[in-house]
């Protein structure tokens, strides 16, 4: 047991609460001093081990950060020959985090902290299994003795409070009274932080607006820059935010020369220019007490807490940043109300926000809103609309296209919606794509949204026009898979529409599924499979210039083939199929695009992979509603969870009724490979029609080279252009 003894003192509180660093002046609140009991440790004869797991790196600049250096300090403090630590960074998977938390209890080390309260239930498993250890997590309050957990201590930040003082200096810098912040989980020491920070700032200017996000994830940069810039394109010019993800709100900051107030650790190296405070935790305050008390025999069951009043809340300044005198005097009478009790900080209760005005939003379609596919697909995605955003209004016009409406154009649709009150119109087809941004030019103060095309990437669609797709890709695979499941003729047919990017990349999909399933479930050599494609010339069947669709299924089944897969907007093959069937004959179809195509024939679907346009549309009209729409390029993926689900997935699949349940066992099996990432079919060595290597031995296809596949794949039966 190491030996211990304790000294009183006198400490001034306010030498801890507020550290201004402008220039060579500190600004701090004025406080009586209070007398409080200090806890020194002699020399120990073996030095004090602690070990720490903590979920992102120990540079984060965050809250892991914020604990390494109190652990570097300490050690400074009581010497490397007194203390010694260890720790292991990035645990984000719990499961890892519980193995090195009891890989440290079992070497022995005297205080193992479990640094994130997502590690709690961890704990309570592992604590027992080593009551000569000493255990301690947070941020919580939470020991864990009401489970008869003993040696567990707690502790947690009362962010709220340094939170408060940031949104007073936040609102009082901000010129624009709109104020953006990134939180990661509503929970824990960010919640209390936001809740804090959002306080403050009403308090200040009561008629500041605070916009927060929430966006599930301590650790996603990526969703952190992108809620920061829907902040800044909403008008905020002063933003915070909480956990490690922050770095990419505060790059998002930086260029749009945005104010930022940082917490847990000190920010203002990643901006210099735009970071005015920080909120930054000594987490020293109560790992000292609590390595006291493992001195002195107490191995839990005790909480502590950072606060402004014992110095483990401590606002840094930038000292690059001149603030106005005023703003720093009321961000240091702020921090002295909340040492002395005058300022209570509760829970943040956000206003009721503004009734939106009712939306009214456009869909133009190149076919009939009732043709069991393509355009049904979309119509169907405008009803979810209506139904989930109240007082929208749809305004469709159906069968853009030259044998049903020649004398119709985009341009005449568009202005006529537009004087209809239409502030989002949906064009979809690629085959408006030209249109659609020569139109979106003319009317920049509404929002258009162009299905499949990619002008957005090239760079040349206007501010106004986004790019929407679903990655159907991933669903034709799985279709091709079905079709080598089911076929014993060795033999599909792929009934395509016209010859494009899309429409390539799609139906090499289906190929790469057939070849994967028929060589790796089926035991068949790729090389005796047949994938033929046949071109009609356009989405669907225009009499006198396209293909007959129906012709082609039935040359399709007449010349050997025993399934046949759909990629055009209507129902041909399904039916052609349907009608074999009734004659006897064992085929199969795969229909497209609508997610009810299948009830046109269900004795033969195997399936059908089909497009949920739902919930980006609904995604895109609030945002276009509330005005926080951003121009964007999307190509979304399927909810691999479940792709039936059509709240969330962008694309799915519905097994068919003639999927008998060995071939749904295997199809089950490619699936799940394909939602893990252990299959991938776009992995080389990958050949185009003309033998030349595309994708080599090995590698992975990107999105690029799968988006502008130029020719169809090697094995395949029909012409690229």
């Amino acid at each position: 047991m190491k030996n211990l003894y304790k000294i009183l003192g006198i400490i001034m509180i306010l030498s801890l609460v507020l550290t201004a660093c402008r220039t060579d002046e500190t600004v701090t609140p004025e406080v009586e001093p209070v007398e409080t009991e200090v806890i020194v440790t002699e020399a120990p004869a073996e030095p004090f081990r602690v070990a720490v797991v903590m979920p992102s790196a120990i540079n984060d600049l965050a809250f892991s950060q914020s604990m390494y250096d109190t652990l570097a300090l300490i050690q400074t403090e009581m010497g490397a020959e007194n203390f010694e630590f260890a720790y292991s960074e990035n645990m984000f998977v719990v499961d890892d985090a519980a193995s090195a938390i009891r890989d440290y209890a079992s070497q022995g080390y005297d205080l193992v902290i479990a640094h994130g309260s997502q590690y709690g239930s961890s704990l309570v498993e592992i604590a027992p299994d080593f009551p000569e250890t000493s255990f301690a997590h947070g941020t919580t309050v939470d020991t864990f003795v009401d489970q008869g957990v003993t040696n567990v201590f707690a502790y947690e930040a009362r962010s709220e409070q340094g939170g408060y003082v940031n949104g007073v200096l936040a609102a009082a810098m901000s010129q624009s009274g709109i104020l953006g912040v990134v939180g990661p989980i509503e929970t824990g020491d960010a919640k209390l932080y936001v809740d804090g920070f959002a306080l403050g700032a009403q308090a200040t200017n009561p008629d500041v607006q605070v916009n927060i996000n929430y966006i599930g994830s301590f650790s996603d940069v990526a969703l952190a820059s992108e809620a920061a810039q829907t902040h800044v394109n909403a008008g905020a010019d002063a933003m915070t935010g909480s956990a490690q993800m922050v770095v990419g709100a505060i790059g998002v900051a930086e260029t749009n020369g945005v104010l930022w107030f940082g917490t847990q650790s000190n920010q203002t190296s990643l901006a210099p220019s735009i970071v005015v405070a920080n909120q930054v935790y000594h987490w020293e305050v109560v790992i000292r007490d609590i390595i006291a008390k493992v001195n002195t025999g107490t191995l839990g069951g005790e909480s502590f807490a950072l606060t402004l009043a014992n110095g483990g809340l401590v606002i840094e300044y930038n000292p690059a940043y001149t603030l106005p005198e005023e703003v720093v005097a009321q961000a240091n009478a702020a921090a002295a109300g909340i040492v002395d009790g005058s300022i209570v900080i509760g829970d943040y209760v956000p206003p009721e926000p503004p009734a939106a005005e009712p939306l009214v939003f456009g869909l133009i379609l190149v076919g009939p809103k009732n043709d069991h596919g393509w355009s049904q697909a979309h119509y169907d995605a405008g009803l979810y609309v209506e139904a989930n955003l109240p007082d929208s209004r749809m305004i469709v016009f159906e069968s853009l296209n030259p044998a049903d409406k020649p004398e119709a154009t985009v341009e005449g649709v568009v202005a006529d919606m537009v004087a209809d009150g239409a502030t989002l119109i949906i064009t979809t087809s690629d085959e408006f794509e030209e249109d659609t941004t020569t139109v979106a030019a003319n009317y920049p103060d509404v929002t258009f949204i162009n299905i499949s095309g990619d002008d957005v990437l090239t760079g040349e669609a206007p501010a106004n026009l986004g790019n929407i797709m679903g990655r159907m890709e991933d669903m034709k695979a799985i279709a091709g898979c079905a079709a080598a499941l089911a076929t014993q003729t060795g033999s599909i047919g792929y009934l395509g529409p016209l010859i494009n990017f899309e429409t390539r990349r799609l139906v090499s999909s289906a190929y790469l599924g057939a070849s994967y399933c028929w060589e790796n479930y089926r035991g068949m050599d790729p090389a005796d499979l047949v994938f033929t494609v046949s071109w009609i010339g356009f989405w669907f069947n225009i009499p006198g210039v396209t293909h007959d669709p129906a012709a082609d299924t039935t040359l399709f089944f007449d010349t050997g083939a025993d399934v046949v897969l759909s990629g055009i907007d209507t129902t041909e093959a399904i039916n052609g199929a349907g009608q074999r069937a009734a004659q006897g004959e064992t085929v199969w179809a795969i229909p497209y695009d609508y997610a009810g195509a299948c009830d046109q024939a269900p004795e033969v679907c195997l399936g059908v992979p089909y497009f949920n346009w739902g919930p980006a549309y609904l995604e895109t009209a609030l945002a276009v509603q509330g005005g926080t729409w951003t121009q964007s390029w999307d190509w979304n993926a399927p909810n691999w969870a479940d792709l039936t689900d059509n709240d969330v997935t962008a694309a799915g699949w519905i097994n068919g009724p003639a999927l008998t349940p060995e071939l749904q066992a295997n199809l089950d099996l490619f699936i799940a490979g394909l939602a893990s990432g252990e299959i991938n079919v776009w992995t080389g060595p990958i050949n185009l029609a003309d033998g030349t290597n595309y994708i080599a031995d090995g590698a992975v296809a990107t999105d690029e080279q799968i988006w502008y596949l130029p020719q169809l794949l090697e094995g395949m039966i029909g012409p690229s252009e």
